[in-house]
């Protein structure tokens, strides 16, 4: 799972180590969010991930399957999963960013060099200030486009998630209206949202 292609975003990490916090943002006087790589050397994160998820591919998998698949992309080049954590500590949601032009799932968008695809799993929710999600997010997508090598994100929504879509939307991401007949998961049309780094 490597590409030749310069990466600081998506680097290969060494999965028996934990990593630092790489992203930190004051929410208000008593609280933080950072991002910080998903750390597979003992099961913390992936026991909090299991634990969180809802709906999406992991929610089916067993714990020990989805170490094995926050361990491959630990080492991937192309893809990197992060922990959003409150206070440095505790996990409010998991987000994924994803190098296009390395996914064959991804053809029919016809990505190019800089394109760059977000999944988020967990939605970041701090429980005592929900309205902070979409904060969150623009967040999270202004620190993947500070990486010279992004040029812009998609992110590819169900039609049926209303809340991932109005988050989209609050977010400042542009909906695509060409992309109507997109079906993600075999049989769920999606939306796909897009947003760019020289509109930050």
């Amino acid at each position: 799972m490597t590409t030749l292609h310069l990466n600081l975003l998506c680097q290969s990490l060494d999965v028996r180590n934990e990593h630092p916090v790489v992203w930190r943002k004051q929410l208000n006087l008593q609280h933080t969010i950072s991002l910080r790589p998903v750390s597979t050397h003992t099961n913390c994160d992936i026991d909090a991930i299991h634990g969180l998820l809802t709906n999406g591919y992991s929610a089916k998998l067993p714990v020990d399957q989805l170490r094995v698949f926050f361990i491959l992309l630990g080492e991937s080049t192309y893809a990197q999963a992060f922990m959003i954590l409150l206070n440095d500590t505790i996990p409010v949601g998991q987000i994924e960013v994803y190098r296009m032009l390395e996914e064959e799932q991804n053809k029919p968008l016809y990505p190019t060099e800089g394109d760059y695809r977000i999944y988020v799993p967990v939605m970041p929710v701090v429980a005592s200030h929900p309205e902070v999600t979409v904060q969150i997010m623009q967040a999270c997508i202004h620190y993947f486009l500070s990486f010279a090598e992004v040029k812009k994100i998609c992110w590819v929504v169900s039609k049926k998630d209303t809340e991932r879509n109005s988050i989209a939307e609050k977010a400042g991401f542009q909906w695509l209206p060409s992309f109507q007949d997109i079906v993600i998961d075999g049989d769920q049309q999606a939306n796909i949202y897009q947003i760019a780094s020289d509109t930050l």
